[in-house]
Protein backbone atom coordinates (compact mmCIF):
# COMPACT_ATOMS: atom_id res chain seq x y z
CA UNK A 1 0.00 0.00 0.00
CA UNK A 2 1.34 3.43 -0.85
CA UNK A 3 2.19 5.87 1.90
CA UNK A 4 -0.90 7.85 2.80
CA UNK A 5 -1.67 10.51 5.38
CA UNK A 6 -3.73 8.49 7.82
CA UNK A 7 -6.23 10.66 9.72
CA UNK A 8 -4.95 13.88 8.12
CA UNK A 9 -8.50 15.12 7.37
CA UNK A 10 -10.33 14.10 10.54
CA UNK A 11 -12.54 16.88 11.84
CA UNK A 12 -12.39 18.89 8.62
CA UNK A 13 -15.57 19.48 6.63
CA UNK A 14 -16.36 16.77 4.10
CA UNK A 15 -15.42 17.84 0.59
CA UNK A 16 -17.29 16.80 -2.58
CA UNK A 17 -14.96 13.83 -3.13
CA UNK A 18 -15.53 12.61 0.43
CA UNK A 19 -19.30 12.87 0.02
CA UNK A 20 -19.21 11.09 -3.34
CA UNK A 21 -17.07 8.29 -1.89
CA UNK A 22 -19.36 7.90 1.11
CA UNK A 23 -22.49 7.89 -1.08
CA UNK A 24 -20.93 5.27 -3.37
CA UNK A 25 -20.03 3.14 -0.36
CA UNK A 26 -23.48 3.44 1.20
CA UNK A 27 -25.22 2.55 -2.07
CA UNK A 28 -23.42 -0.81 -2.08
CA UNK A 29 -25.23 -2.21 0.96
CA UNK A 30 -28.98 -2.33 1.65
CA UNK A 31 -28.45 -1.66 5.37
CA UNK A 32 -26.68 1.59 4.52
CA UNK A 33 -28.23 2.84 1.29
CA UNK A 34 -30.83 5.07 2.98
CA UNK A 35 -28.49 6.42 5.65
CA UNK A 36 -27.85 10.12 5.82
CA UNK A 37 -24.25 11.28 5.79
CA UNK A 38 -23.06 12.88 9.02
CA UNK A 39 -19.71 14.06 10.31
CA UNK A 40 -18.15 13.96 13.75
CA UNK A 41 -16.79 17.51 14.09
CA UNK A 42 -14.10 16.89 16.67
CA UNK A 43 -12.57 14.34 19.02
CA UNK A 44 -15.26 14.99 21.65
CA UNK A 45 -18.01 14.16 19.15
CA UNK A 46 -16.02 11.08 18.18
CA UNK A 47 -15.92 9.96 21.81
CA UNK A 48 -19.69 10.41 22.15
CA UNK A 49 -20.24 8.37 19.01
CA UNK A 50 -17.98 5.57 20.24
CA UNK A 51 -19.83 5.38 23.54
CA UNK A 52 -23.18 5.30 21.76
CA UNK A 53 -22.14 2.35 19.60
CA UNK A 54 -23.18 0.02 22.41
CA UNK A 55 -26.77 0.99 21.64
CA UNK A 56 -26.75 0.62 17.84
CA UNK A 57 -25.05 -2.61 16.83
CA UNK A 58 -26.66 -3.29 13.42
CA UNK A 59 -23.75 -1.78 11.52
CA UNK A 60 -21.13 -3.70 13.54
CA UNK A 61 -23.07 -6.95 13.10
CA UNK A 62 -23.31 -6.33 9.35
CA UNK A 63 -19.56 -5.75 9.06
CA UNK A 64 -18.71 -8.81 11.15
CA UNK A 65 -21.03 -11.07 9.13
CA UNK A 66 -19.55 -9.72 5.91
CA UNK A 67 -16.01 -10.26 7.20
CA UNK A 68 -16.90 -13.87 7.99
CA UNK A 69 -18.43 -14.35 4.52
CA UNK A 70 -15.33 -12.95 2.84
CA UNK A 71 -13.09 -15.12 5.02
CA UNK A 72 -15.01 -18.20 3.86
CA UNK A 73 -14.69 -17.15 0.20
CA UNK A 74 -10.98 -16.43 0.57
CA UNK A 75 -10.52 -19.75 2.40
CA UNK A 76 -11.64 -21.48 -0.79
CA UNK A 77 -8.42 -20.17 -2.38
CA UNK A 78 -6.00 -20.21 0.56
CA UNK A 79 -5.60 -22.20 3.74
CA UNK A 80 -6.71 -20.74 7.06
CA UNK A 81 -3.05 -20.49 8.07
CA UNK A 82 -2.14 -18.61 4.89
CA UNK A 83 -5.06 -16.21 5.36
CA UNK A 84 -4.02 -15.54 8.95
CA UNK A 85 -0.41 -15.06 7.89
CA UNK A 86 -1.31 -12.60 5.13
CA UNK A 87 -3.54 -10.53 7.38
CA UNK A 88 -0.90 -10.59 10.11
CA UNK A 89 1.76 -9.43 7.66
CA UNK A 90 -0.50 -6.61 6.47
CA UNK A 91 -1.08 -5.55 10.06
CA UNK A 92 2.66 -5.55 10.79
CA UNK A 93 3.42 -3.60 7.63
CA UNK A 94 0.92 -0.84 8.40
CA UNK A 95 0.79 -0.66 12.20
CA UNK A 96 3.53 1.90 12.80
CA UNK A 97 2.50 4.17 9.92
CA UNK A 98 -1.18 4.11 10.88
CA UNK A 99 -0.39 4.56 14.58
CA UNK A 100 1.83 7.55 13.81
CA UNK A 101 -0.95 9.09 11.72
CA UNK A 102 -3.48 8.65 14.52
CA UNK A 103 -1.09 10.08 17.09
CA UNK A 104 -0.28 13.08 14.87
CA UNK A 105 -3.94 13.83 14.18
CA UNK A 106 -4.81 13.60 17.87
CA UNK A 107 -1.83 15.75 18.82
CA UNK A 108 -2.86 18.49 16.35
CA UNK A 109 -6.19 18.61 18.16
CA UNK A 110 -4.57 18.69 21.60
CA UNK A 111 -5.60 15.10 22.35
CA UNK A 112 -3.19 12.71 24.05
CA UNK A 113 -5.59 9.96 25.16
CA UNK A 114 -3.81 6.69 24.32
CA UNK A 115 -7.14 4.81 24.19
CA UNK A 116 -8.48 7.08 21.44
CA UNK A 117 -5.24 6.76 19.51
CA UNK A 118 -5.38 2.96 19.83
CA UNK A 119 -9.02 2.99 18.73
CA UNK A 120 -8.18 5.04 15.64
CA UNK A 121 -5.23 2.82 14.79
CA UNK A 122 -7.26 -0.34 15.31
CA UNK A 123 -10.13 0.91 13.16
CA UNK A 124 -7.83 1.69 10.23
CA UNK A 125 -5.99 -1.61 10.54
CA UNK A 126 -9.30 -3.47 10.64
CA UNK A 127 -10.40 -1.65 7.48
CA UNK A 128 -7.16 -2.69 5.77
CA UNK A 129 -7.73 -6.30 6.81
CA UNK A 130 -11.37 -6.20 5.68
CA UNK A 131 -10.27 -4.84 2.31
CA UNK A 132 -7.59 -7.53 2.05
CA UNK A 133 -10.29 -10.17 2.54
CA UNK A 134 -12.36 -8.55 -0.22
CA UNK A 135 -9.30 -8.66 -2.48
CA UNK A 136 -8.55 -12.29 -1.64
CA UNK A 137 -12.20 -13.18 -2.24
CA UNK A 138 -12.03 -11.47 -5.66
CA UNK A 139 -14.57 -8.77 -4.77
CA UNK A 140 -12.47 -5.68 -4.02
CA UNK A 141 -13.50 -3.66 -7.06
CA UNK A 142 -17.14 -3.55 -6.02
CA UNK A 143 -16.96 -4.08 -2.29
CA UNK A 144 -18.06 -1.87 0.59
CA UNK A 145 -14.84 -2.65 2.51
CA UNK A 146 -12.71 -1.33 -0.35
CA UNK A 147 -14.60 1.96 -0.31
CA UNK A 148 -14.30 2.09 3.47
CA UNK A 149 -10.51 1.72 3.26
CA UNK A 150 -10.44 4.42 0.57
CA UNK A 151 -11.94 6.84 3.10
CA UNK A 152 -9.21 5.98 5.59
CA UNK A 153 -6.53 6.49 2.94
CA UNK A 154 -8.04 9.91 2.17
CA UNK A 155 -7.37 10.85 5.79
CA UNK A 156 -10.87 10.19 7.13
CA UNK A 157 -12.14 7.84 9.82
CA UNK A 158 -15.45 6.23 8.79
CA UNK A 159 -17.15 5.49 12.09
CA UNK A 160 -20.28 3.69 11.01
CA UNK A 161 -24.03 3.74 11.22
CA UNK A 162 -25.71 5.50 14.11
CA UNK A 163 -29.42 6.40 14.30
CA UNK A 164 -29.86 6.27 10.52
CA UNK A 165 -26.76 8.32 9.81
CA UNK A 166 -23.40 7.11 8.54
CA UNK A 167 -20.87 9.07 10.59
CA UNK A 168 -17.41 9.95 9.34
CA UNK A 169 -14.70 11.81 11.21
Amino acid sequence: MSRVQWFASVGAPLDDTDVAEIRAMLSMEPLLETAEIARADDWLALTRFQLAQDFDSSWWEFEEEERQRLWALAAEQLSEEELSARLGALNEALAAEVGDGAKSAASRAGISDPELIRAATGAALLAAQQNALAVLAGLAVTHYFSRKLALFTRGRWPLGLYQGRYVTF
